[in-house]
């Protein structure tokens, strides 16, 4: 089992997951690449492969070709650089032999323009901020509100107003096609999700947000929530999810959870449901090799918890690289 693994950039948790899996199915190689040769992930990859910037025009055939000469069963984006590009070379990738695990492109689409997502959201029934596209505010509109990027990622481009001064300031400011969402006031979940390949939810892990910068979550612990399962399950087949995803949602009652934003990739905080049971990259491993796998929802280790840190790649004047070593101290006190 060959993978091929796209802007892997700082996801060196993906791939050495991934090429544990791999191992563990019977063998195989992680390929992975990047525009940058220093891109930390590389040197953890079996095969390293240099590619042309998401936006370059030639970028869609790099990938069909690195797919041809390296054999990849699957394909999986480790950022959203590709995301929407990979789902539309998807009929393509599959007259190769090459399952990418992402959704179609209407699907993907959807999840990337989050204005669209909202809409959709809110059409099927399904709990969501009220949001408006910045020419077509109600008289109603409910203070405070957020000016974010309709393609955003990570915190980047969102704006929070407290009142229309501010909302006609910052939509005046800001360079991007954005969109206004009405604030959330209750606690910030979520939920890693993976889908099979025919959209079905197998597994959804929940995890509360202690920290985060970014937009990237740095401490969290997973929780025990059945209601919060129902939630990931339900929105990521609402949403056609195939493979991996994760679902942030606000409880604003008991029963009452306003998804804010759904990203159809392995979440930035997989370490965490990785070490709680959800073994994402061996199920899809084996999903790509035709095996044909039960959901196991709710089935996950309560409160495991992740602290992450910086550490480093080293590389020398040859661009070979080196990983200085760490040791937990024997003993301490936390």
């Amino acid at each position: 089992m060959n993978v091929l693994l796209t802007c892997v950039g700082l996801r060196v948790d993906v791939v050495s997951a991934f090429r544990e899996a791999v191992a563990r199915h019977g063998g195989g190689r992680v390929i992975g690449t990047d525009s940058s040769d220093i891109a930390p992930a590389l040197p953890f990859c079996d095969v390293q492969v240099k590619a042309p910037p998401a936006s370059d025009p030639g970028y869609a055939e790099h990938v069909l070709q690195t797919v041809r000469e390296h054999g990849c069963q699957m394909v999986l984006p480790c950022s959203e650089w590709d995301l929407v590009l990979l789902a539309d070379l998807v009929p393509q990738l599959a007259e190769l032999g090459c399952q990418a695990f992402l959704p179609d492109g209407e699907a993907t689409r959807r999840c990337v323009d989050k204005l669209v997502m909202a809409d959709f959201l809110a059409a099927q029934g399904l709990g969501t901020p009220r949001t408006f596209h910045p020419d077509a505010l109600p008289d109603d509109l409910r203070f405070p509100v957020l000016v974010k990027m309709r393609e955003g990622r990570g915190s980047e481009g969102i704006f929070r107003c407290a009142d229309r001064r501010e909302l006609d300031f910052f939509l005046g400011y800001t360079p991007t096609a954005s969109m206004v969402q009405e604030c959330c006031s209750g606690t910030e979940f979520s939920i890693d999700v993976l889908c099979d390949l025919d959209g079905r939810c197998l597994d959804a892990i929940p995890r509360a947000m202690i920290q985060s910068k970014g937009g990237e979550q740095i401490k969290g612990t997973t929780l025990e929530d059945p209601a919060l399962v129902e939630v990931g399950r339900s929105i990521a087949e609402a949403l056609g999810l195939r493979g991996p995803g994760t679902v942030q949602c606000f409880r604003e009652a008991p029963d009452r959870h306003e998804v804010t934003d759904v990203n159809p990739r392995i979440g930035g905080a997989f370490p965490l449901p990785l070490a709680a049971g959800g073994d994402f990259p061996y199920r899809m491993v084996q999903l790509a090799a035709g095996e044909t796998l039960e959901p196991r929802l709710g089935e996950y280790t309560r409160g495991v918890t992740l602290s992450r840190f910086f550490h480093q790649v080293l590389f020398n004047e040859r661009g070979q690289a080196s990983l200085p070593p760490l040791e937990l101290a024997e003993g301490g006190d936390a």
